[in-house]
């Protein structure tokens, strides 16, 4: 199942989470954004699954790095490509450690196929899509 943005976004974003801010370009951003929503899923759901989760975050950090890279070499500006990386921040997609459990079932459980998604690369990765917003 393909998550959409709009709903990832609506239902995964608290006021105190960072956000991606616009790059200039409208395709960039929506990508930006939900792979950001996407990945708050797959990194909290994983988490108690340490090797998983260790695959999901490296993953994961490279595919930062690697989007951060090109928003650099098609000269974004540096202020969007730092809220990218806050927002993109392994540490700012998880929950806070006082979350209640049932909140973080209640999100794993309104994704049930979260994982076979992801195995499935069904996923939004940055290095193979985000070249393609900026043609």
């Amino acid at each position: 199942m393909r998550y959409s943005a709009p709903f990832l976004i609506a239902t995964l974003t608290s006021p105190a989470t960072a956000q991606v801010i616009p790059t200039g370009t409208p395709a960039a951003d929506i990508l930006l954004s939900q792979a950001v929503a996407e990945h708050r899923v797959f990194l909290t759901c994983s988490a108690l699954d340490p090797l998983t989760h260790q695959q999901i975050l490296t993953n994961w950090q490279k595919d930062i790095a690697a989007a951060t890279a090109i928003l650099t070499a098609h000269t974004v500006p540096q202020d969007a490509i730092t809220a990218f990386t806050r927002a993109a921040d392994p540490a700012a997609l998880m929950p806070a450690e006082d979350t209640p459990w049932a909140e973080v079932k209640g999100l794993c459980d309104t994704h049930p196929d979260w994982q076979k998604t992801y195995y499935e690369f069904n996923l939004t990765i940055l290095e193979l899509k985000l070249p393609g917003a900026f043609q």
